[in-house]
């Protein structure tokens, strides 16, 4: 007996945002009508959104609860200096995500420097 995945339709490129369903929160990170302090709210209700899995993907990488903490709050200054219109959360969490990444990468390579230095002036003595 074959069986068969029957997958839901997939919006295809002439159907818009709003025609696919998706809650309004999802579809438009800032829409063009919002004001800046509209658009900073938006931004900081996304941003809260995914601070879970931030944290989560930022204390795997640096082993380090202070540091994964610094390198999301460095995420988020980075992100919210210029926030970008997406048409999906997806893509905003997948754009942070990066962001995260490049930091905690950032501030690995700080501590493994400042880790080498100090085995450097250690062993000298």
């Amino acid at each position: 007996m074959v069986m068969t995945y029957a997958s839901p339709e997939l919006p295809t490129a002439a159907q818009s945002v709003e025609q696919t369903g998706l809650p309004a929160a999802s579809r438009r990170l800032k829409p063009a009508s919002e004001s800046g302090e509209e658009s900073r709210q938006a931004f900081e209700r996304q941003f809260a959104h995914s601070r879970k899995l931030l944290s989560f993907l930022a204390r795997r990488i640096l082993n380090c609860v202070q540091e994964a903490e610094e390198a999301v709050k460095n995420c988020r200054l980075n992100a919210s200096r210029n926030p970008p219109r997406f048409s999906s959360e997806g893509a905003f969490k997948s754009w942070l995500v990066r962001i995260l990444i490049d930091e905690a990468t950032l501030l690995r390579t700080k501590q493994s420097d400042s880790t080498a230095s100090f085995e450097t002036k250690s062993d000298a003595k």
